[in-house]
Formats: structure tokens, C-alpha cells, sequence
């Protein structure tokens, strides 16, 4: 905890995002590895030492980011998921809140996935179990699809990672076929109905 004159929860909440903030203003700008904790200091308007009493390392940064952005979309997925609404169009709300994500952080993704990757073992169980749990909202809603007969009885896990995947294309591509929205409702439709012609 923080030196000093003791911080409220909230204060220190606050404390942590404008370490963020600064910290992935500056990964973006000049790279991840050439960042130095003291410049994430001098951005965050804190000195090096008090920067050291929230985080040790540039990694636990990371990490720490990591799961407060999983924290934000698995509390926006549970609203979704415990609407009173079919399960298929809780369905496209949760991928809408997903696409929206992805967008908004399209350039953190871009450069900071190997980043992400190369975190140590404990690190990325950290973000795995948040990770997990996030897929878990879809699968729920996906056994809900098959429950109410909108969908056949399906691998509901697999069929949620699949799902996740289809986005991706949405946003990362350089050969776009629509607006992200228009390619995601694509994407979907051709995983609701697949691709063999029906006799």
C-alpha cells in the first residue's frame, strides 16, 4: 500500500488508472520494452518511488490492466446475460458489447498481444481464470439458445470460443468487406446457417 497519508480505496483505484493510462499511452508510443518505469512515473505525475509501491514491474502493469479490462467486460456480459430476452438476442448484445471492445482498443491489441504472451505462468493464470469466466457468460447463453430450440444441440464451449473468433476478422483485417458491424453480422450468419447448401 502506498506510503504516506493513507489513501482511500477509491483514491487508490484512481491512482492505479492513471498509471494505466500513462503506462499504455507511452507502450503504444515508444514500445513496450523501451518504457521504463521511471517514465511511466514521470507521465502518471508520481515519483519513481511511489509508482514502486502499486506496481513492481512494468509486467505487473500489464498484467494488472489486463484484468481490470476482463473485469469491465465480464460485469457488462452478466447485465446482458441476465436480461429477461431470448437467448439469441442476448446473444448479439454480448458480441456487439465484444466488437465494440475490440475496436476501442484496437491498437493496445495490435501491438501488446506478444506482450501478453510472453508473461510469466502465473501472470497469464491470472487472465486465464477472468478469460474463462467471460467464455463461461457465453457458453450460458448459448446452452440457453439450445434449451429454447433456436440453436441444435452443439458443443455450447466450443461453439462460444468459435463465436469469439469470428470477430476477429471484423477488426483486424486489411481487406475489408464492410463496416466491422456489417462484416461481424455476416460472420455470424454464416456460422448460424453454415456453408453446405441444404437439399
Amino acid at each position: 500500500m502506498p506510503k504516506g497519508i493513507p489513501l482511500t480505496e477509491e483514491e487508490q483505484n484512481r491512482r492505479r488508472h492513471e498509471v494505466f493510462n500513462a503506462s499504455l499511452s507511452l507502450f503504444l508510443e515508444k514500445g513496450f520494452q523501451e518504457t521504463s518505469m521511471e517514465s511511466i512515473a514521470k507521465a502518471a505525475g508520481m515519483g519513481k518511488s511511489t509508482l514502486y509501491d502499486y506496481f513492481r514491474t512494468k509486467d505487473e502493469i500489464l498484467v494488472s490492466f489486463m484484468e481490470d479490462t476482463i473485469d469491465h467486460l465480464n460485469a457488462r456480459a452478466k447485465q446482458i446475460a441476465g436480461q429477461d430476452l431470448p437467448a439469441v438476442e442476448r446473444l448479439h448484445q454480448f458480441l456487439q458489447a465484444h466488437l465494440a471492445h475490440l475496436l476501442a482498443n484496437k491498437a493496445f491489441y495490435i501491438k501488446m498481444t506478444y506482450e501478453v504472451q510472453r508473461l510469466g505462468l502465473e501472470s497469464q493464470q491470472r487472465i486465464q481464470v477472468r478469460r474463462y469466466a467471460y467464455q463461461d457468460l457465453l457458453c450460458k447463453i448459448i446452452e440457453d439458445a439450445i434449451w429454447e430450440g433456436s440453436f441444435r444441440a452443439v458443443n455450447p464451449l466450443l461453439a462460444a470460443r468459435t463465436i469469439l473468433a469470428l470477430l476477429t476478422p471484423a477488426v483486424y483485417t486489411s481487406r475489408p468487406t464492410g463496416t466491422p458491424e456489417q462484416m461481424m453480422d455476416e460472420a455470424l450468419d454464416i456460422f448460424y446457417q453454415g456453408v453446405m447448401k441444404q437439399a
